[in-house]
């Protein structure tokens, strides 16, 4: 399975090489770096919330950084990869076994490294759109949650809004949800899921 996971991982990024030497071949082509921060999102884990009776896991603080470096293709699509992560508080509630004991709660963290690949096309003048899987680490060890090591994915909208030739300011709703394929199996794996608003920084690379 793992094998097949990496294999997979491994075709995505020929595919983006084979884009990038193709663009430079038709005289496109040009590259950027963007760095943003998620300081505003909504974190949830699950499955355990929609089973009655079951224990649960609340979200709080959560906080997240990625730096991303991209290649434009053209003037309306790019493709790119980056190093995230994400670090969240939770609080994991325990399961009713007897309605006459008191519930116990847990705190603990869950901090995450994440690789994202994507694709973004532009619309309109500002606006963009992407998508793309994201590998996905998770760096400390927490006893109530299943381990986040997988693969998920991310989609999102945001606008990019220049303040320069080479520096502009983007924003960008999105979804991210991870273990989506975990490397560990479970029949009812607890999987972290994000809606969030990224702020960043855009710096385009001056063309040769």
């Amino acid at each position: 399975m793992l094998k097949k996971l990496l294999s997979g991982i491994s075709l995505s990024l020929l595919t983006l090489s084979a884009t990038s030497l193709y663009a430079q071949q038709n005289n496109g082509g040009g590259y950027d770096i963007e760095l943003s921060i998620t300081p505003l999102a909504e974190s949830t884990i699950g499955p355990r919330k929609s089973a009655f009776g079951a224990g649960s896991d609340d979200s709080k603080n959560y906080m997240a950084g990625l730096l991303r470096v991209g290649y434009r293709y053209n003037e309306t699509w790019s493709f790119g990869a980056g190093l995230g992560y994400s670090h969240q508080n939770i609080t994991t509630t325990s399961g009713i076994v007897d309605p006459s004991v008191e519930r116990m709660q847990y705190s603990s963290a869950l901090s995450i490294w994440e690789l994202p690949l994507d694709a973004r096309i532009k619309f309109l003048k500002y606006l963009y759109a992407n998508a793309g899987p994201m590998l996905h680490f998770q760096q400390n060890s927490n006893s109530h949650v299943d381990k986040q090591n997988g693969i998920g994915f991310h989609i999102g909208l945001g606008a990019k809004i220049p303040l320069s030739q080479q520096f502009a300011v983007t924003l960008s709703p999105h979804y991210k949800m991870y273990s989506l394929i975990p490397f560990q199996s479970g029949r009812n794996y607890d999987r972290v899921q994000v809606l969030g608003i990224a702020v960043g920084l855009n710096y385009r690379f001056a063309k040769d």
